[in-house]
């Protein structure tokens, strides 16, 4: 259950000029990638390394299931060697999919549906989350224009953005997920997000936290641990928490998944069933016991983050797991809450699409019985 925002107050001292600065000097530009598309470097069960495309730069609790799978020994298991390519933003990794820099990406699938919708090949393994745990932050002096807290009632809080129009709102890049979030976020207040509101791509969480320090935006929807950090940090407003159903339509909105290129999975399925064979035992081990993972990934993945920080979002980011399996209604979520552009999930190959049968089979082998699958 979430914390209630009584809960968890700003405990920690303002970061300084030089830390800020810091935050985003280390956002690097995206690597261009070749126009052609390529097969990745072969890999298979016991036999190579396999490349796994994250769509950001940062290291984002979104990605506990492959951390953990990596970390705790599942990869190995399988005979699997994990190299991790990160690249800025949803449109970035899928594309860096689409030319062959990896076997995989670890994304939210909205430019997997329109790829698709433009006639590529592609498929959706498993998911990684089953919501994408976000909050929809404000800075302390935006939130005090619009006269809201954290603590105000709901309808409150939903309509406090639609009071001032230009407001300024960071987002990684165009088509992402924090793009999606923020559009709905904006209607739902009333607000034409093409007309009455300034929507910033800076490419990186890193870039929304010191752009939001510098006053040079509003807000942003951040991912755990970046809106976390600009609550506990800054003195945020927490507005609006998507697991919560807060923002409306955006919890039925399919989190991040393992996806592949229907060539690649096809020409070594051995490769696929043993990558998502260690990802369905990990995300078991986090629904099973969510504190020793949490302290495995805490030394490993996240000994950087100020401890509130950590428990503020590791608490927020369990509310994202409960099952492997992708249903389709996850995916036509994307569409009705108009989060593709220029497509109609109508006439989508939903089918074609998702291939459950690895994620099925794991779960078969293991004995695991998902809530959402009893």
């Amino acid at each position: 259950m979430l914390p209630r925002r009584t809960d968890i107050r700003p405990s920690l001292p303002s970061p300084s000029r030089r830390k800020v600065l810091s935050w985003a000097a280390g956002a690097a530009t995206v690597p261009l990638l070749a126009s052609c598309s390529k097969p990745p470097a072969p890999a298979g069960a016991g036999s190579g390394t396999v490349e796994l495309v994250h769509a950001a730069k940062d290291s984002l609790l979104l990605w506990s299931v492959s951390y953990l799978a990596e970390d705790d020994g599942y990869y190995k298991k399988e005979g699997l060697t994990v190299k991790r390519v990160p690249l800025g933003g949803g449109p970035a990794a899928m594309t860096g999919l689409l030319s062959g820099e990896g076997h995989a990406n670890l994304s939210a699938p909205g430019e997997l549906l329109s790829a698709v919708a433009k006639g590529r090949r592609l498929k959706v393994l498993l998911a990684h989350t089953n919501t994408m745990p976000s909050i929809l932050v404000l800075s302390k002096k935006f939130a005090d224009r619009v006269g809201v807290t954290a603590d105000s009632p709901l309808a409150e809080r939903r309509a406090a953005i639609g009071k001032v129009r230009n407001g300024r709102f960071g987002i990684t890049a165009p088509g992402s997920i924090t793009d999606g979030f923020t559009r709905l976020a904006l209607r739902q207040a009333g607000l034409d997000p093409a007309k009455d509101a300034r929507i910033v791509p800076l490419q990186t969480a890193a870039n929304s936290l010191a752009a939001l320090a510098n006053g040079q935006i509003d807000g942003f929807v951040g991912v755990p641990p970046a809106a976390e950090k600009a609550v506990l940090e800054f003195g945020a407003v927490q507005l609006l928490v998507n697991q919560t159903g807060e923002i409306e339509g955006a919890e039925r909105v399919q989190g991040m998944t393992l996806q592949a290129r229907t060539e690649d999975v096809e020409a070594n399925p051995d490769l696929y069933r043993a990558l998502v064979r260690a990802d369905v035992k990990a995300m078991r081990a986090l629904i099973d016991n969510p504190e020793e993972a949490g302290k495995l990934l805490r030394k490993t993945r996240f000994s950087q983050l100020e401890q509130p920080i950590w428990e503020y979002a590791w608490k927020l980011v369990q509310l994202s797991w409960r099952s492997p399996i992708v249903p389709r209604d996850s995916l036509a979520a994307w569409f009705d809450n108009r989060l593709v552009a220029d497509t109609d999930g109508k006439a989508f190959a939903y089918d074609e699409v998702l291939d459950m049968r690895f994620a099925e089979e794991a779960l078969k082998s293991t004995g695991w019985k998902p809530v959402d699958q009893t």
